[in-house]
């Protein structure tokens, strides 16, 4: 064993997983399968932040092997796990599962009078938070589920949350923000991070009864999230919500018996579309600055500057041309304005992400084949003749949305570069 990871256990040597999962809110334990499940995603999130993908010999693929504690059921879909954890991280897993007794210790109860029709994932994004608004404006109870490893987007959760309540009422939102950090960190593409967000995700849902659905508001073009460019093919290109992912976790549960039903509703949606269908416009203004989309939210902190977001990271730049869609982009809402003259476009590591995006614009507008044969449409079978013309409607629709941004928006030599045949 190179590494044993645990729950925080006094006594036991290794590397403790730091939580709060011992205050998980319940009216009734986790199912044993769920358990296992959330045990698992525990150990290959820590396990992907532990091992370093630079000392490999790809500079990326490593070979993880994991024991974990399960259920019998499980133990004969350890080849199915490991071929869903090889298509989001790009490595390449063993999953070994052991016959184990899973008490999680789980002490928290539910202290509401009513149920939620449904969990939904609540990152603290403007996706998340539109998600939620058209749901509570729909009728229905909510339970919103975060996680966090910082203190700062703890705050924007609870803050988002805490006006939502305040606008519905505590007897149609409740929020559970759940800490799980692993200090012991030098890998920091962290693929699996979605994994985890799931399986705690489902691990609230499963106490409300196997009926209670989970929501993933996430829009379609992050979601399918194409590479940009040839050099981000495969899991360089992160894959956390990937329709074939999220396909085949679903049917993953079903072989363990799990029946939650996991949804997107804005599959198809980019983000400009979903955010300009909220059902509730005024609220999503007045709450969307508070949210956070930044890939980078430490990067005030490099540039001796108050927090906020970077905006030149690629979610900073797509949820600036989404707003540009809505008429609410501004550049001074970000530490840089990554449009404005040419410095971000030369620097090397800030104009990494817009110079990408915009050489993906270029290709599309020259050869959208070209960027369709990068994308992974996932396995042939029912339903293949319909996907093909719904994901490259949504490409369109997304280039189309962030060409738009860059022509209103753009520095002089941006557009000249656009304008280039």
């Amino acid at each position: 064993m190179k590494a044993v990871i645990h729950l925080g256990e006094p006594g036991v040597s290794g590397y403790p997983l730091h939580h709060n999962l011992d205050f998980f809110v319940f009216p009734s334990p986790p199912p044993p399968a769920v358990a296992a499940f959330l045990l698992a995603a525990l150990g290959v999130w820590a396990g992907d932040k532990l091992l370093p993908r630079k000392v490999q010999p790809d500079a990326w693929t490593r070979e993880i092997v994991l024991h974990l504690p399960a259920t019998p059921e499980w133990a004969r879909l350890s080849p199915q796990f490991a071929r869903v954890l090889n298509f989001l991280t790009g490595d390449l897993w063993t999953i070994k599962f052991r016959d184990s007794r899973l008490d999680l210790g789980f002490v928290g109860k539910w202290e509401q009078s009513w149920q939620p029709d449904a969990v939904a994932l609540f990152s603290g994004g403007l996706d998340s938070l539109a998600g939620a608004i058209d749901h509570l404006e729909g009728g229905r109870r909510l339970l919103l589920v975060s996680h966090h490893d910082y203190g700062q987007l703890a705050a924007t959760q609870q803050t988002l949350a805490g006006a939502l309540t305040a606008h519905y009422g505590p007897e149609r939102v409740e929020h559970l923000n759940l800490r799980v950090q692993f200090p012991e960190a030098p890998e920091l593409t962290l693929r699996s991070r979605s994994l985890l967000f799931l399986a705690l995700g489902l691990t609230a849902a499963a106490a409300f009864g196997p009926d209670t659905p989970l929501l993933l508001p996430e829009n379609g073009w992050v979601s399918l999230n194409p590479p940009l460019t040839l050099n981000r093919l495969g899991s360089y290109t992160t894959r956390t919500t990937h329709p074939y992912f999220l396909e085949q976790i679903t049917r993953l549960w079903r072989d363990a018996g799990i029946k939650h039903l996991l949804t997107n509703p804005y599959q198809h949606f980019t983000k400009g579309e979903l955010l300009s269908h909220c059902r509730n416009p005024e609220l999503l203004e007045k709450l969307a600055r508070q949210s956070s989309s930044c890939a980078r939210p430490v990067a005030s902190r490099w540039r001796g500057r108050a927090g906020g977001e970077c905006g030149y990271c690629y979610p900073c730049l797509l949820r600036r041309a989404a707003l540009h869609r809505l008429g609410r982009d501004r550049g001074e809402d970000y530490l840089l304005d990554a449009l404005a003259g040419t410095e971000t476009l030369r620097h090397r590591v800030r104009g990494r992400d817009l110079r990408a995006l915009l050489l993906a614009l270029k290709t599309w507008e020259k050869s959208p084949r070209e960027v369709e044969n990068r994308v992974h449409w996932g396995e042939a079978g029912p339903g293949w003749a319909r996907k093909y013309p719904e994901t490259r409607k949504l490409l369109a629709a997304g280039f189309k949305e962030i060409g738009q941004f860059f022509q209103n928006k753009g520095s002089d030599s941006l557009k000249a570069y656009l304008d280039q045949k």
